[in-house]
């Protein structure tokens, strides 16, 4: 063992006895003869118990005790006397003993006293050092941390209360509704939800409108605190101050504003064209068939190739198609191309328009004025990838991507059974 015990007596014979059983026992033993011997050790060394006789030549072991006590050294004290009685033994305890033994001291009794207050030294080191590694974990935190009873009183708090809430350890010990109002009472409504409800909260970045900080944005959360056996005692306040990331996003977002001022011949910086912008990002690099919708003159063709020339098929061709500036029989060729003879006219093969844009993207603009049997005929390209020229029956895959535009209310042509492409 390695615990160091200073054994304080005037009497010879009580220092080699206790010094001749702590020894057994591997303990390392230092005697002193009276007060001042005894005090000059406490001053230079460092021990883990000590024995100190009530009755000393000069002073008393009580004078000891209350020099261990005023010096806050982490050893118990344990009295011992050859003339015990309940006063004395009274006054010993109620000044922070740790135990009292009268003489003559037993071995066997010796040595359960020392060993267990030798354990319960170990018990206090360990509480110690949590209470440090706590204390250390609490003061590195950022966001301010405030901690109430169930009737509100300020129990602890870190140094970031005092910098985010303008809270000094002088809070501790009064009620959180009483101190002074600083800013809009959110943690305060928050505090008295959490008694009421026993429930964490969350207040999203909100303006807390500290009045020497106007522009705090701040995220709050609170935790009840819980003892033994889930028994409610207070509760815990965590304030973030997101202020600065709030400022970034907000430079951020202007910066994105700067940069989409134009976006791929798209000229706008509105909020709605930067909805627009975000939406085409998301689209470019999918498969996904598109519609877009909107009046004339809107720029859905602008769109189309955006979403086109931004995403992984712009170094493919982009095929356009206006579906109402041609007849029917006439867009079916254009769309899938004819085999000669197909028709009057049909002098020679030709390739459509879906052939032609294989690897890239097909645009068809005014898609909602085709006729329901072209419709069927794009429902099996957008669905199996797979067309026939007219006049053929051989079928031909191709790997197209289909955007389509119009300014027609497509819902209300799908709700009345004029068109039907799903795909």
């Amino acid at each position: 063992m390695d615990s160091r015990i200073l054994v304080v007596d005037d009497e010879g014979s009580i220092r080699f006895t206790f010094e001749n059983f702590l020894s057994e026992e591997g303990y390392k033993v230092f005697t002193a003869r009276n007060y001042n011997e005894a005090i000059s050790m406490l001053s230079q060394e460092e021990f883990d118990l000590v024995f100190a006789d009530i009755i000393l030549e000069d002073m008393t072991g009580v004078d000891i005790l209350r020099q261990v006590r005023e010096k806050k050294l982490n050893c118990p004290v344990i009295m011992i006397t050859g003339e015990p009685n309940i006063e004395t033994a009274s006054d010993a305890l109620r000044l922070g003993a740790f135990d009292y033994i009268p003489k003559p001291v037993r071995q066997d009794t010796l040595l359960r006293v020392a060993k267990n207050a030798l354990q319960h030294k170990s018990l206090i080191n360990e509480k110690e050092r949590y209470r440090q590694n706590l204390e250390a974990i609490f003061k590195s935190v950022k966001d301010a941390i405030i901690t109430v009873d169930k009737e509100l009183t300020v129990i602890e708090l870190n140094e970031s209360a005092d910098s985010i809430c303008e809270l000094s350890r002088s809070s501790i010990g009064k009620r959180f509704d009483s101190l002074p109002k600083l800013c809009n009472g959110e943690c305060l409504n928050a505090l008295q939800e959490t008694i009421k409800r026993n429930e964490p909260i969350e207040v999203y970045r909100f303006n807390c409108q500290h009045k020497d900080r106007p522009n705090q944005v701040v995220t709050l959360n609170t935790y009840p605190l819980l003892y033994d056996k889930n028994v409610f005692s207070g509760v815990i306040l965590v304030v973030k101050d997101e202020t600065r990331i709030v400022s970034l996003e907000e430079d951020l977002k202007a910066c994105s504003y700067i940069d989409y001022q134009k976006y791929h011949n798209i000229i706008g910086k509105s909020y709605e064209m930067q909805k627009i912008y975000s939406l085409v990002e998301s689209l470019k690099d999918v498969t996904s068939t598109v519609l877009i919708t909107g009046e004339s003159g809107t720029g859905k063709e602008l769109i189309a190739e955006a979403i086109h020339y931004m995403g992984v098929r712009s170094c493919k061709p982009l095929i356009k198609v206006n579906c109402s500036a041609l007849p029917e029989e006439l867009l079916e060729s254009e769309l899938f191309g004819h085999v000669k003879g197909a028709f009057t006219g049909a002098v020679r093969d030709k390739d459509g328009r879906f052939k032609k844009a294989n690897g890239g993207t097909i645009f068809l603009d005014e898609i909602g004025d085709i006729s329901p049997k072209i419709q069927l005929k794009l429902l099996r390209v957008i669905q199996e990838k797979v067309f026939e020229r007219v006049g053929d029956s051989t079928p031909i895959s191709v790997d197209v991507r289909v955007i389509a535009a119009t300014n027609k209310d497509i819902k209300e042509k799908i709700r009345c059974g004029e068109f039907f492409i799903t795909g």
